[in-house]
């Protein structure tokens, strides 16, 4: 029986194919006071054909406060990164009584600074600046860990010693957005993707004992230990049994665990995870279904193609030949 472990993490952004970008350095004088869009626009305006983004702040120097829909407002100072999972609609502001603008007519009115568009806005007092970017996953049919974030993340540099991943990461990007180097744009997409995982990571690893969830259950002994058995062979035919002989436990207690932490039973979020996997593969277009269906845990051809046309509505041919065109097209 195989018993090799894998970082679940590092499984899920390897196939969501994480992609990061800075967009725009925004220069914001007291007293000001911007909004973004909802998630669906704010994917229009920079992404067209993406679903959903993931917007981040980082603040390069000076403070301000931030504020979701129906949310509590929460302070940002020099240093901080704030991460919108979803990119919900929020309010950003050196006072949040002020009406704000629309972070698009800023948007508009920005001008080209080298790599970078360059945001002004406010009345010429004391100055905030910000680098702003977004992150996009592709979105394929199972993403645990895009429906397992919470609507923002919010770290603080500040007091970090210098040679911390976190701090180190901050100053390069603030560095990288203010000059106008060879490879600037790559560098900057690269620093963007690390913040964004390394927030992920430090949010797991802050989350209180009886929180549920995925994320949760990558910290459980029992559960965490049989999704690294899961992703680290998922066409493997498990069962609950073999699992839970696996992760010395029983099987019944396995599957109460899991489903308490998860929602579902193992082998329904193997099934997903599968198809995830097969997902992928048809989205890389390099193997025939067959092949996929074989490295996906399926039996038959047959078998994989009602599964994945139950789970995304179409067969895995015509899903692959929108997806590629889809991927065409932003390109």
């Amino acid at each position: 029986m195989p018993a090799a472990a894998v970082d679940v993490l590092s499984d899920v952004l390897r196939v969501v194919r994480l992609s990061g970008a800075v967009l725009f350095r925004c220069e914001f004088s007291l007293p000001w006071a911007v909004v973004t869009p909802d998630p669906a626009e704010l994917a229009r305006m920079l992404l067209p054909g993406a679903k959903q983004l993931m917007l981040f702040h980082l603040v390069a120097n000076g403070r301000c406060w931030i504020r979701l829909q129906g949310g509590e407002p929460f302070r940002v100072d020099t240093g901080d990164v704030v991460v919108f999972p979803y990119g919900d609609a929020h309010a950003m502001a050196s006072d949040l009584s002020m009406k704000p603008a629309p972070i698009a007519r800023l948007l508009g009115a920005s001008t080209q600074q080298g790599a970078m568009r360059i945001c002004v806005a406010g009345g010429g007092g004391e100055e905030t600046q910000l680098v702003c970017g977004f992150l996009h996953c592709d979105e394929l049919l199972f993403n645990p860990l895009c429906k397992a974030l919470p609507s923002v993340i919010h770290l603080k540099s500040a007091g970090e010693p210098g040679i911390s991943f976190l701090a180190a990461t901050v100053r390069h990007t603030i560095s990288e957005a203010g000059a106008a180097q060879p490879g600037n744009t790559c560098l900057l997409s690269r620093l963007s993707e690390l913040l964004f995982i390394e927030a992920v990571r430090r949010h797991i690893a802050g989350l209180p004992s009886g929180t549920v969830g995925w994320l949760a259950a990558l910290n459980d002994p029992v559960v965490g230990r049989a999704l690294q058995l899961m992703h680290a062979q998922p066409a493997h035919p498990w069962t609950v049994d073999s699992l839970a002989r696996e992760c010395a436990t029983s099987r019944s207690l396995l599957a109460a665990q899991f489903k308490a932490l998860l929602g579902q039973p193992p082998m329904r979020y193997l099934a997903s995870w599968r198809l995830q996997l097969a997902a992928e593969m048809l989205r890389d277009g390099a193997q025939g279904i067959a092949a996929i269906a074989a490295r996906a845990g399926y039996d038959s051809e047959p078998a994989f193609n009602r599964a994945f046309k139950r789970y995304a509505g179409e067969p895995p041919a015509t899903w692959r030949a929108k997806t590629l065109a889809m991927t065409t097209m932003r390109q």
